[in-house]
């Protein structure tokens, strides 16, 4: 989650570079792993479209699941 000066409300971001097989996966690596991902959010949102600086962010693990159906 993104949050910028001068906006309402957070903006969602997706860093789909990794995926994992558990939620505590997705943890470990956030956290071993932070200054990785701190620089590629960084580089990527230091501003918005309309120009606004990034103030903060958070991290957290969403599970998805991915429907297939058989042909």
């Amino acid at each position: 989650m993104l949050w910028f000066q001068g906006v309402e409300k957070p903006r969602h971001s997706e860093y789909a570079e990794v995926s994992f097989n558990s939620k505590k996966e997705c943890l470990d690596w956030v956290f071993w792993e932070k200054a990785e991902l701190v620089e590629d959010l960084y580089k990527s949102h230091v501003k918005d479209e309309q120009g606004n600086n990034i103030r903060t962010w958070a991290f957290y693990c969403e599970n998805r699941f991915i429907k297939i159906e058989e042909v």
